[in-house]
């Protein structure tokens, strides 16, 4: 089988997480690093011996032939542009979180992937870790009973200042878009329903970030579940990723689960035994879970998850709860 060709847009932290999870794979490899600056590209080239072009012309190497999946990278103000690109040229397309800081630009991207039917995956890197899974599979086989309540919390100081890109609200979005929007389609995955409103509050810190660093958000969905979040730049503690979810039959909290349907005799919470969400390092992050996935997808014709549809109604609620905190009403994510 020949080896789908990967190119890369934008060469920053998480970009070299692709790389090795595309080296790890074995079924892709890097053909095209490109990037605003020219040195990240040409270090990981020489790092991982790349057989690979370094540029900065993201269309002409969508227009590459032997370019199939294309990852775009960039700082989340620059999504667009890469992803209309690579769908418009046909090439399947890996998208970093957020996918865009409005949903205009979301939007515009869904049109374009749904003209050409390329396979998209947005790189909610958490859907791959053990303990994401394990509490899947405990709510796909009926072992909470009816899930009625989940919370799920990103909790990373980020303190970084207007002077960093990931400080600034035009190109970083809000607390929520930069990084709780990890905690969100978690929480949406688990509650197995779409989010039809949210309530938020915010709070601006001394933390020097053009935005508020901390908003919490409640959230009503369709079927009648109930959810809440919190993403916080803001409290000087160690990385939490934080999940609860509350069924009749049994509920997790992190790691500890009590489902005694599934444990007859259970008395008290056991411990799962597995690698935990509980860094903020992106070489700590599931990438060769979700690079694996996604070629899966591509040869086997079958839908990847989360796709960008899947996550357009994650920044439906992200957008929403960032409405709700500046304007102090309830939102429907229809509004958006």
């Amino acid at each position: 089988m020949d080896k789908l060709g990967m190119g890369i847009v934008g060469c920053g932290w998480v970009s070299e997480e692709y790389i090795k999870a595309a080296l790890h794979d074995g079924r892709a490899e890097v053909r095209s690093l490109v990037s605003r600056s020219l040195g990240k590209p040409e270090i990981y080239r020489q790092r991982y011996n790349l057989d690979c072009t370094v540029g900065q012309d993201y269309e002409e190497m969508v227009r590459r032939g032997d370019i199939d999946i294309v990852v775009v990278s960039t700082p989340h103000d620059l999504h667009t542009g890469p992803v209309v690109a690579a769908a418009e040229a046909g090439k399947h397309v890996i998208i970093e979180k957020p996918v865009a800081i409005t949903m205009e630009d979301v939007r515009k991207q869904q049109a374009a992937v749904k003209k050409t039917g390329v396979k998209t995956i947005v790189s909610f890197v958490l859907t791959w870790n053990p303990l994401l899974m394990t509490i899947d599979e405990l709510i796909r086989t009926g072992a909470l009973g009816n899930v009625f309540m989940i919370e799920v919390d990103y909790l990373h100081r980020i303190w970084c200042g207007t002077k960093k890109w990931l400080g600034i609200k035009k190109q970083a979005g809000s607390s929520f878009l930069a990084g709780g929007c990890h905690a969100v389609s978690a929480m949406e995955w688990f509650a197995r329903s779409d989010a039809v409103e949210v309530c938020a509050y915010s709070v601006k810190t001394e933390n020097p970030n053009d935005y508020p660093g901390t908003t919490t958000a409640v959230v009503k969905f369709a079927d009648g579940k109930i959810g809440r979040t919190t993403s916080c730049f803001d409290a000087q503690m160690p990385y939490v990723f934080n999940i609860g979810v509350y069924g009749t039959e049994g509920s997790v909290r992190n790691d500890k689960v009590f489902a005694p349907k599934l444990f007859p005799g259970q008395s008290g919470f056991m411990t799962v035994p597995c690698v935990l969400p509980d860094s903020g390092d992106v070489a700590h992050h599931p990438f060769r879970g979700e690079v694996t996935h996604f070629i899966d997808c591509i040869l086997e014709d079958k839908k990847p998850f989360p796709n960008l549809d899947d996550a357009a109604k994650t920044m439906a609620v992200c957008i929403a709860a960032d409405i709700s905190s500046a304007e102090g009403r309830p939102v429907k994510t229809a509004e958006v």
